[in-house]
């Protein structure tokens, strides 16, 4: 008999500092987890005085990664990870709604600082004498990225990825505490709700499919490993950027000769970059207790850099469609923000 994955659990927590294991982790249902112990084994060098074949196998050490696919639910828990990706967060009540807060996810001011994390998955297996559930704890982890799907009639989804240092395994994980009961549905996000959109300069744009990513690039592992450990030393990030993938229906001519012209009745080719203001927003499909708003997520950056992938094409049988990517640049003020808007309080990282 196969052993199903259904009952496993995906968890995560703040920690206080390096080394420190969270002392609460919060639960969240996940469409697939692959976060997990690379364990790296390989072969040596081919060696003369035999066969020609492999000698000799060797172990270099293990590393933790990979990540969980989620439909985020807004209520609590997915502030824990944009608080982990991206470093900072302050609250604020939304006017005329003393039970709903706005939490602003930004970069620190040192720019280069991530937060620690652990992790947790527990591991079903069959019943009996012979058999046990499996728990895997992973600590030292940093968020290496929050990458958001978003189609025209779908849920939110979003990819949740890491790197980390040490792990342990637990015969008894059905004895892990949680910091409460899995979060239903209501606060998924749903991309046809007429609450939200992408907006570009102001303009919303007839967008079909978009995806938005929080990326945090970490040194290459081979400089992270050190002599005398078999895991990584650190987790350093050394860059970060907020990157987008948009799909236009082709409705008009102007956004695309403001990218190549630099007008949106222009003739000519500019040597100038097209970059204008980001907006995206997404709402639940279902109010907040006791509110008649929804949840949301916003992300925002005031400059972005925009340019279009290939020409627009025609497909006889298609219609026409203009594909956009770009970055966030820096403005010497706020880079980019998240806006996460549900009814808990406050997020306090543990210090």
């Amino acid at each position: 008999m196969a052993v199903t994955a259904q009952a496993g659990i995906f968890s995560f927590g703040p920690q206080a500092a390096k080394g420190s294991l969270a002392t609460t982790f919060h639960r969240h249902r996940a469409v697939d987890v692959d976060l997990g112990i690379q364990d790296d084994v390989r072969l040596g060098q081919l060696e003369v005085g035999g066969l020609p074949v492999p000698t000799f196998p060797y172990k270099a050490g293990y590393v933790i990664g990979g990540g969980a696919s989620l439909q985020p639910r807004l209520e609590d828990t997915f502030g824990w990870l944009l608080y982990g990706a991206l470093g900072k967060l302050t609250t604020a009540a939304v006017p005329g709604n003393a039970d709903v807060y706005d939490h602003t996810i930004e970069m620190a001011a040192d720019g280069t600082q991530v937060p620690w994390m652990s992790m947790r998955k527990y591991i079903p297996t069959l019943g009996g004498d012979l058999y046990t559930d499996l728990g895997e704890t992973y600590k030292d982890l940093k968020v290496l990225g929050l990458a958001f799907q978003m189609g025209a009639d779908t849920p939110l989804n979003c990819r949740v990825d890491s790197l980390g240092r040490e792990f342990s395994l637990d015969d008894e994980p059905d004895g892990w505490a949680y910091s409460g009961a899995f979060e239903d549905w209501e606060s998924i996000p749903v991309a046809c709700m007429t609450d939200g959109f992408i907006n570009v300069d102001g303009d919303d744009l007839p967008v079909v499919q978009a995806t938005f990513q929080w990326q945090n690039q970490p040194l290459d592992l081979r400089q992270e490993k050190i002599i005398g450990s078999p895991m990584i030393d650190d987790v350093t990030i050394l860059t970060r950027q907020l990157a987008f993938d948009i799909m236009v229906k082709y409705n008009s001519p102007a956004l695309y000769r403001k990218v190549l012209t630099g007008d949106p009745l222009g003739t000519e080719w500019t040597g100038t970059p097209f970059t204008c203001a980001l907006d995206i927003q997404t709402v639940s499909s279902v109010n907040m207790p006791g509110e008649t708003i929804p949840y949301s997520l916003r992300a925002q950056a005031s400059e972005v850099q925009l340019q279009q992938v290939g020409g627009i094409r025609l497909g006889a049988g298609q219609a026409i469609f203009m594909r956009f990517q770009g970055v966030a640049l820096d403005t010497g003020a706020q880079y980019a923000k998240f806006t996460l808007r549900n009814k808990k309080a406050s997020y306090v990282w543990p210090t």
